[in-house]
C-alpha cells in the first residue's frame, strides 16, 4: 500500500470529497452487494423484467445509509402489484402510474396504458395529459397524439354553430368527461393531422379542458374508423416508449465489460455490479480511468489501476 505525505493526502480528500458531494456516495471498489438485486429476469404476471429495468424492492442502501441504489437505470422502477399470473407491472410517469403490457428488449420498447382507461368500460374518462422528463426514456415513431377537447359549449349562451363540421368530431359518450368536470358539454377527439380543424373553430376558447396522449399509431388505420366514439380501444392499446444506453462514460464503460451500472436516487452513477456479488472498479474487468479512495484509519490512497494510464504515489 502507498503511503502519502500529509499535503497528498489533503489533496487527494479534497478530489474525493468533491466527487462524493456532485456525483453522491460511490461503491467501495472490492466490495460486495446482494447479487440477487442482479437476477436475469424477475417476472410480475405476464411481463418479464430485465436489466435495465428493475422491480421496486430489488434495491439496497449505500454505504452510509443515506440513500438507496438500484441494478437498473433509476426512472425504469417497476412496481409489481400482486401475485402469480395475475400480478400487474406499473411504471410511474410523473404522478400517474401506467400498466405494463410487455416490454421488448430486442428494440428497447415497453408497451405502456394507462390504469385509468383499461379499468374502465367503453367510455373511459380521459383526465390528464401523458407527461415525463426522464433521462432514458423517449417516445418511439410508431406513435401519434389524440387532442381531446372536453366539457365544450357549456357555459350559459354558448352554443355550438349549427351545421358546424366539427360534428364529425364529436364523442357520443357521457363516460369521458370526468366527475371533476361539472359541465354538461359536448367532447371532441382529433389526431395530429385533424388538428386544423379544432383551429377552425375556435374550440380552445369553449371548452373546459383540452387533453393530449400518445397512442399507436397503427390502431387509427382500423377499419372501420375507430373514431370519434371508439377512442376507448385505441386508448386500451395504451402507447410505446423507447429506452437509451446510458451515455454516461463510467456507465458505458461497466456494460461494456458485462456489468450492470448501479444508480442512486438521485440518477448518479455510483458502481458497478459485476457477476459474484462483486462491485467493479471501475468496471467489471478492472481497466478505465483511475479512481482512488482515501483511507482514513491508515493515512493510505486505495488506488484502482488504470489501464491507459499507471499512477505511482511517493
Amino acid at each position: 500500500m502507498a503511503h502519502l505525505p500529509p499535503h497528498s493526502l489533503f489533496l487527494l480528500f479534497l478530489a474525493v470529497h468533491g466527487f462524493v458531494a456532485s456525483h453522491g456516495l460511490p461503491l467501495p471498489p472490492s466490495s460486495t452487494y446482494n447479487d440477487s438485486m442482479c437476477s436475469e429476469s424477475f417476472w410480475c404476471g405476464g411481463v418479464d423484467i430485465k436489466y435495465p429495468f428493475y422491480l421496486s424492492n430489488a434495491i439496497q442502501e449505500t454505504p452510509n445509509y443515506t440513500s438507496h441504489y438500484s441494478c437498473g437505470y433509476t426512472d425504469m422502477k417497476i412496481f409489481c402489484q400482486g401475485e402469480g399470473a395475475t400480478a400487474i407491472a406499473t411504471l410511474p410517469l410523473d404522478q400517474y402510474n401506467y400498466t405494463v403490457h410487455g416490454i421488448i428488449y430486442d428494440n428497447r420498447t415497453i408497451v405502456l396504458g394507462d390504469k385509468e382507461v383499461l379499468k374502465s368500460g367503453k367510455c373511459p374518462t380521459v383526465s390528464h395529459n401523458v407527461t415525463f422528463s426522464y433521462e432514458w426514456l423517449n417516445y418511439t415513431d410508431s406513435l401519434t397524439n389524440l387532442t381531446f377537447f372536453l366539457d365544450c359549449y357549456s357555459r350559459p349562451g354558448d352554443q355550438q354553430p349549427p351545421d358546424s363540421q366539427a360534428e364529425d368530431f364529436q364523442v357520443d359518450c357521457k363516460g369521458i368527461n370526468s366527475p371533476a368536470r361539472r359541465g354538461d358539454g359536448v367532447s371532441f377527439v382529433f389526431t395530429s393531422e385533424q388538428g386544423n380543424v379544432s383551429g377552425e373553430y375556435g374550440l380552445v376558447e369553449h371548452c373546459s379542458e383540452i387533453v393530449v396522449v400518445p397512442v399507436h399509431e397503427e390502431v387509427l388505420m382500423s377499419e372501420p374508423p375507430l373514431l370519434p366514439n371508439d377512442y376507448g380501444v385505441v386508448l386500451k392499446h395504451g402507447f410505446q416508449l423507447e429506452w437509451k444506453q446510458s451515455t454516461e462514460l463510467a456507465c458505458n464503460l461497466c456494460e461494456e465489460s458485462k456489468g450492470r451500472c448501479a444508480h442512486s436516487d438521485n440518477r448518479q452513477f455510483i458502481g458497478c455490479l459485476c457477476s459474484g456479488g462483486k462491485v467493479g472498479a471501475p468496471d467489471c474487468n478492472g481497466s478505465g480511468a483511475a479512481a482512488a479512495y482515501p483511507d482514513p484509519s491508515s493515512g493510505c490512497a486505495k488506488l484502482i489501476p488504470s489501464a491507459k494510464h499507471k499512477v505511482y504515489l511517493n
